[in-house]
């Protein structure tokens, strides 16, 4: 159960990766700022 959670949030980060950088953010994105992309798109 647990590895399928870690490749489950594995796939999470690098879906949130792959959309800052299709968004044009330059340089090292934290997690705080990849965290936050879902929310302000939500909002």
């Amino acid at each position: 159960m647990r590895e399928i959670a870690e490749n489950a949030e594995e796939a999470w980060l690098n879906r949130l990766a792959d959309e800052a950088e299709s968004e044009g953010t330059e340089g090292p994105v934290s997690l705080e700022e990849m965290a936050a992309l879902p929310r302000a798109r939500q909002g």
